[in-house]
């Protein structure tokens, strides 16, 4: 039985993602179950229905109702190609410019523990540089992805899973968990989801949240978020895995946060927070900007998530957030539309998307260098299709004219 297309809605379509996460974390946050929760605020609460409504909205306007062009075997063949050049090209980019960064920083962080050396993982990397090299990885593992979903070849698979271990080598959970991701989201948008999938996704989510507990617990004797518990709730989190409370308190944390400082935070009306992340740290130090990307004060000092509004909502307030936010769903909405239709370029967008709308309730990953360049990649990979098959067009226009010529010379 299959559940992947729920009458032609695919499960990862943004309106599935964005309000499945969200009212997920809504219905979590109202449980109450920590003293990190502060009352609802009703601005917030209406902020995030109000992005809700406007995913839907602008799913509906875009992706919902249009026909799906069939894809002859030609096109896919050239679509095939086209992805194999891509990931070639930037395989080769990402190993010279990798290479180049191990010389310069001296070694890369596993190898920096493991002979004593005192610099640590987020010292690693030629700044600026580095997120470029990243948006490289990232877009290599998804083309890998994408044509490993194409052609099942057992050495694509071997090659994403030694690829896993580079950000092994550089102690970076955050970039691993964003190739998982992406590769989740190939997998997903390429395949219809059935009932045996499904099942095997809730298995996975579940261990993730016990692994998530145990990786917590390694690093600490005693949970250090179990101050955190309401009185009444002890009995509660004492009968439940140990991870859940670490699920719990990190997934709430940003909607506490917000809750606590939209409804006094005065916003400066520029764009210094918003797009505070897409500058290099050479220009933010020369225009003395600040260390932070938002003017949120915290609920506890140990938990600083604060959902994708933090920024925009320091820079324009609630309705300046609507609209930044729903910005970034019309690009989700664009790019699911370009990939249900079979377009590599599409493809390889969205789950990227699909990853900022997974992330949009603990900060914003839209505005980040790393990640707006892998955009830029997928669309240099359209122009360059584009520009090919032009290219061949106009070759074959010139060979016909030469030939017909050559007749008539006859």
């Amino acid at each position: 039985m299959s559940f992947g297309v729920l009458r032609g809605v695919n499960v990862v379509n943004p309106v599935m993602v964005y309000v499945g996460v969200w009212g997920s974390v809504l219905a979590l946050y109202l449980l109450g179950l920590t003293k990190n929760i502060v009352p609802v605020s009703f601005v917030g609460v209406f902020l995030i229905l109000l992005n809700m409504a406007s995913m839907v909205t602008l799913y509906l306007l875009v992706v919902a109702g249009k026909p799906k062009p069939e894809c002859p075997p030609p096109r896919e063949h050239s679509y095939l190609r086209a992805c194999q050049y891509y990931a070639a090209v930037l395989g080769l980019g990402w190993v010279i410019g990798t290479l180049f960064e191990i010389v310069v920083m001296r070694g890369f962080p596993l190898l920096w523990t493991l002979i004593g050396d005192p610099r640590l993982y987020v010292d690693f990397g030629i700044p600026s540089f580095h997120g470029i090299m990243n948006a490289f990885y990232l877009q290599l593992m998804t083309a890998l992805g994408y044509l490993y979903v194409k052609q099942k070849k057992v050495w694509i698979a071997c090659l994403v899973c030694l690829l896993l271990l580079w950000p092994v080598m550089m102690l970076g959970r955050g970039i691993l968990l964003s190739a998982v991701i992406q590769l989740v989201a190939v997998f997903l948008m390429m395949h219809r989801t059935t009932v045996k999938s499904l099942a095997w996704m809730v298995v996975i989510c579940a261990a993730a949240v016990l692994a998530f507990g145990i990786l917590g617990d390694l690093r600490q004797q005693a949970n250090p978020l179990a101050y955190l518990v309401k009185p009444e709730y002890e009995g509660v989190f004492a009968s439940l895995p140990n991870g859940f409370l670490w699920f719990y308190v990190y997934m709430t944390s940003g909607m506490s946060n917000l809750f606590f400082n939209i409804d006094t935070l005065e916003p400066v009306f520029s764009f210094s927070y918003s797009f505070y992340n897409l500058l290099p740290s050479a220009i933010k130090g020369m225009l003395n900007m600040e260390s932070r990307s938002d003017l949120f004060q915290w609920v506890d000092p140990n938990l600083n998530a604060a959902t994708y509004y933090a920024g925009y909502v320091a820079d324009f307030g609630p309705l300046g957030a609507f609209c930044l936010a729903s910005v970034i769903q019309l690009c989700a909405c664009v790019t699911y539309s370009i990939g249900t239709q079979g377009r590599p370029w599409g493809i390889l967008a969205y789950s990227v998307m699909l990853q900022i709308l997974v992330f949009t309730i603990f900060y914003d990953m839209f505005f980040l260098l790393p990640v707006l360049f892998q955009l830029l990649l997928a669309f240099l990979l359209f122009v360059a299709f584009h520009l090919s098959r032009e290219l061949t067009a106009r070759r074959k226009v010139r060979l016909t004219q030469t030939f017909e010529a050559g007749i008539h010379d006859d």
